[in-house]
């Protein structure tokens, strides 16, 4: 929605001043002196609207978005704790649990708490999220809403890999970060999956092999691997 301009909203009064009271230039002066304060602070209400726009909106205001939502930035369980090991993009395939290197993880000797706080702090990750979040509040749980939501978070390349009895499989159509592999669990909680339902969330590099629209071929396709949620 466009907003008026000043100028406008208080000509609209000035317009509606009886015929016999437009002759009185100082009548008319202290009408448009206040209608100008009023017209300048109802241009800046319909400003800030824009700004809670969930496509453009940042910082502050993504935040307030994320709290109507009920999705707030940070979250007591939001993150697994990484755990100090070797990433390997080939013959082993993407990793499937958050790993970091000496001075980012620690040792996974089974004597720490499986996950800490994580608050969002990148938007843009944080917008997807939110996205997503809208459609599983809207309770659209078929498939045109699961990829609607998938393609918020992961990106156009997200898709449904497979369907079971209770369970549906995410391809993420790239590969997940350090981060995004880290929060994995919090894909359960905001995609819009029907209650009774597993979500599976798996990831690789590039179109996952097979054939037909969408798949990757011999040479283009990607084996994805599965992300350790639990």
């Amino acid at each position: 929605m466009a907003c008026r301009e000043i100028d406008d909203l208080v000509d609209e009064r000035i317009s509606r001043v009886l015929t016999q009271y437009r002759e009185s230039p100082n009548l008319l002066g202290v009408a448009r002196a206040y209608l100008g304060q009023m017209a300048t602070v109802a241009r800046q209400a319909c400003e800030m609207l824009e700004h809670f726009d969930i496509d453009t909106a940042v910082g502050d205001q993504l935040t307030i978005l994320g709290k109507a939502l009920g999705w707030p930035r940070c979250h007591c369980r939001g993150q697994r704790r990484p755990v100090f090991g070797f990433a390997c993009d080939n013959e082993c395939g993407p990793p499937t649990i958050p790993i970091a290197g000496f001075c980012e993880a620690d040792w996974d000797c089974g004597n720490g708490p499986d996950y800490i706080e994580f608050c969002f702090t990148d938007d843009e990750l944080y917008r997807g999220f939110l996205k997503a979040r809208i459609v599983t509040l809207t309770g659209d749980y078929t498939r045109a809403g699961i990829s609607d939501a998938a393609m918020e978070v992961f990106g156009d390349g997200a898709c449904i890999l497979h369907e079971g009895p209770g369970t549906v499989a995410i391809y993420a159509g790239r590969l997940l970060t350090g981060i995004e592999i880290s929060i994995a669990h919090l894909y359960q909680q905001v995609l819009p999956v029907a209650p009774g339902i597993m979500l599976e969330i798996w990831h690789g590099n590039g179109p996952a092999f097979g054939f037909g629209s969408g798949w990757g071929g011999f040479c283009d396709g990607a084996f994805p691997s599965e992300i350790t949620l639990n």
